[in-house]
């Protein structure tokens, strides 16, 4: 398999995703051959996971979409089947996905060091346990809460006044009005994946279609979601261009969380409800 090829089977195993970059994915896949010390042939790596997490690491909406769905989504009962409590595993999870998406000042994101060797799921989950099994070293656990370990991660001064609490209550308010702005349709797809924590593979038993269905509407329900809330938090917010993108950074690596919260509502409030 040549290089053509090799971005040919990678780029057609995703929809088609605005901003993504073939020729960039080839030089990635070139430079990954060139630097590695044990050679092994190009069909041998696994294609489309190359693709998914070079684009999710170029921050293409997309495709970070699509890294949460597939690899993100039950990480925290991963954990919890460790024995690690919901709120240590939910802060893992949160921690691990802001280290792997989040690019450090003059570097790349650290998902780029993914070089398709082995499953992207299985090399996620694997970071995700020694992400927690590094928290426990780090001090005893319990001692913050998982909003104020990501808080000293944040970098910028919106997502620190965000998540200290300064706009928490119009963040919720909107990310609520987002939730109930989607089609019933896509809130019942949410609510089986995220509340009562179906697997894509459960959740297309329960509304008839394929697995690689469910990934596909939860890759877009997730970005729907980002998209919208980030829209409303512009128009009341005004900010500049920089902000924006910070802001939606924030959005993706909390939205799990606001999402589940969001979820748990609708079963009192019938504003949110779902079919």
């Amino acid at each position: 398999m040549n290089i053509s090829e090799f971005v040919s089977t990678a780029r057609g195993a995703w929809p088609v995703w605005q901003g993504a970059d073939p020729k960039a994915f080839a030089r990635f896949v070139e430079e990954l051959d060139a630097n590695a010390e044990d050679k092994v042939p190009l069909g041998s790596l696994h294609a489309a996971d190359l693709w998914l997490a070079f684009h999710a690491g170029l921050g293409v909406a997309p495709a970070v979409a699509a890294l949460e769905a597939n690899c993100f989504a039950d990480l925290s009962r991963v954990l919890r089947a460790r024995r690690a409590e919901p709120a240590h595993a939910e802060e893992a999870v949160q921690r691990l996905r802001h280290r792997l998406l989040v690019a450090e000042p003059g570097r790349c994101a650290r998902i780029l060091t993914y070089a398709g060797r082995g499953e992207l799921r299985a090399w996620v989950r694997v970071a995700a346990v020694r992400a927690w099994l590094n928290m426990k070293r780090e001090a005893p656990l319990g001692t913050a809460s998982p909003e104020d370990a990501f808080v000293t991660e944040a970098t910028s001064d919106l997502e620190l006044e965000f998540l200290k609490g300064k706009y928490r209550e119009l963040f919720r308010r909107v990310f609520l009005e987002t939730v109930a702005a989607l089609a019933p349709g896509t809130r019942l797809l949410l609510k089986l994946h995220y509340l009562d924590r179906l697997s894509m593979e459960e959740v297309g038993k329960v509304i008839g279609v394929h697995r690689l269905t469910v990934l596909r509407r939860l890759e877009r329900a997730r970005l729907e979601l980002s998209e919208g809330t980030k829209e409303r938090l512009e128009q009341e917010l005004r900010l500049a261009p920089p902000e924006v993108e910070s802001l939606l950074r924030m959005i993706q690596s909390r939205l799990d969380v606001s999402l589940q919260q969001a979820l748990t509502q609708s079963r009192d409030h019938t504003k949110f409800s779902t079919p």
